[in-house]
């Protein structure tokens, strides 16, 4: 024990507080969690899930709440569109970071789908065209999330395990970026977020990027099959303990073949 708390100790000083990756590193990222989150098919980044309260837009299928029903996830569409709106992307006219999802339910979404309207069709285009931008938001929500996750540890051996875990992954032993380790990370708080908010919890229990690095073995030698195993274990906690209505089961399968993509 006394030995990883030296090693855990000179990591953290090594550690640096924020990411920079080209336009291309960040969109081969993207990419990637386009794959996991729609296959990489552009009829699926205007999304909606049967059974959930919110439709999914996007390569990171970023969270849009309806007017009626807001929810206490992080509201992840309005913040990314504010982001690339900044970067010079144009909306539709009708879009806004403060407009509310224009379909109030499933329904409403499947029916638009169907008709291929006005909304659903521009909305579609310009998520098309904005990947890279898009991209670049997981980056700067991944950097705005490091020091909050390292500084929600509530003790100080937490706090160097998961700063320890965290920098595993993100570097290689001569100091550049690790693209594989980045991916994880982005992938992940794009999935399941960054495990700082207390309003994200279920009987106590957050499920984010936070409460994984913290459950992640440290002395584990192969950090990508550490950090999987820890996001089996969180998901599949994650699963018992939230509400049996949401039955979230049903997402298991989909939600391990993403996590074998942290192993490759």
């Amino acid at each position: 024990m006394k030995k990883l708390l030296i090693i855990l100790t000179l990591s953290a000083l090594l550690f640096g507080t924020e990411i920079k990756l080209s336009n291309q590193d960040a969109l081969k990222i993207a990419n990637k969690i386009w794959l996991n989150e729609g296959s990489g098919k552009k009829d699926k980044l205007v999304w909606w899930n049967k059974g959930e309260e919110f439709a999914s837009c996007g390569i990171g299928h970023f969270i849009w709440f309806t007017k009626d029903k807001p929810m206490h996830f992080f509201h992840a569409f309005p913040a990314m569109l504010s982001y690339i709106i900044k970067k010079g992307a144009k909306p539709p006219k009708w879009l806004t970071p403060n407009t509310p999802c224009v379909w109030n339910n499933y329904y409403e979404w499947k029916r638009a789908k169907k008709l291929q309207t006005p909304k659903m069709v521009e909305l579609t285009n310009f998520l098309n065209n904005t990947k890279a931008q898009q991209a670049q938001f997981m980056v700067y929500r991944f950097n705005k999330a490091i020091p909050k996750i390292i500084n929600y540890a509530k003790d100080e051996y937490t706090r160097k395990v998961v700063e320890y875990n965290l920098k595993r992954l993100l570097y290689k032993k001569d100091g550049t970026i690790d693209p594989q380790g980045a991916y994880c990370l982005i992938d992940y708080t794009n999935f399941k977020g960054d495990g700082t908010l207390d309003s994200e919890r279920y009987q106590g229990k957050g499920w984010g990027l936070f409460q994984v690095l913290k459950h992640m073995n440290p002395q584990d030698p192969n950090k990508y099959k550490a950090f999987a195993n820890s996001v089996r274990f969180i998901l599949d906690r994650l699963i018992v303990i939230a509400p049996p209505e949401r039955n979230l089961k049903r997402f298991r399968r989909g939600w391990l073949n993403r996590v074998k993509t942290y192993e490759r």
